[in-house]
């Protein structure tokens, strides 16, 4: 039964990204301002780290193998939508957008090693004896600290591109105006 909840609720999820992608492309706004982009991308990486922390948290209940693997899969789909999102997003409008753009596709790939090192550490975890399970959970503590130090430098990472001085400023400027920017940087 929760399968099959978990089934509809992906589905679904799928079904709102790819209106909202066939949505975007068909409005003629063009590219975001850089403050709609940085905080598209704050909102992105705020949900994320939001689904890869509850991860650690058993909700009051004993941490199962079980229950791990089920937080696992929710984290799998939150981190393809991440991805997703990033890629989709495109280049704020700015001189040098492209060149932002390429250095969030980079951030983004190693988000996503981050994350498949934390993945690959889980996964073996829950497949451990029950009598091991937790005392192998607690050996990927290191991976779960490197990923959330990659969620945290990806932002100072876009603000700091190597793009010109006016560029840096105006990116830097929206990084700090965006809402879900501050709320993201407060959380670091």
């Amino acid at each position: 039964m929760r399968r099959n909840w978990f089934i509809a609720a992906v589905a679904l999820g799928v079904v709102a990204i790819v209106i909202a992608a066939i949505a975007m492309r068909l409005s003629d706004d063009g590219p975001p301002t850089t403050e709609e982009w940085a905080g598209s991308v704050c909102t992105s990486l705020s949900d994320w780290r939001d689904s890869i922390t509850s991860l650690a948290d058993a909700g009051g209940e004993p941490l199962t193998a079980d229950s791990f693997r089920e937080k696992l899969d929710d984290a799998n789909a939150a981190t393809s939508k991440l991805v997703s999102d990033l890629g989709d997003l495109g280049p704020p409008d700015l001189e040098a957008g492209d060149q932002v753009q390429e250095q969030l596709d980079q951030s983004t790939d190693e988000l996503q090693s981050s994350y498949d090192a934390l993945r690959q550490s889980a996964e073996e975890a829950a497949a451990a004896p029950p009598s091991e399970f937790l005392q192998q959970l607690a050996g990927a503590s290191s991976d779960f600290a490197a990923l959330q130090t990659s969620i945290a430098t990806t932002v100072s990472t876009l603000q700091t591109a190597n793009v010109p001085e006016e560029s840096r400023a105006e990116l830097q400027q929206a990084f700090a105006d965006a809402p879900s920017c501050q709320s993201l940087q407060a959380e670091s």
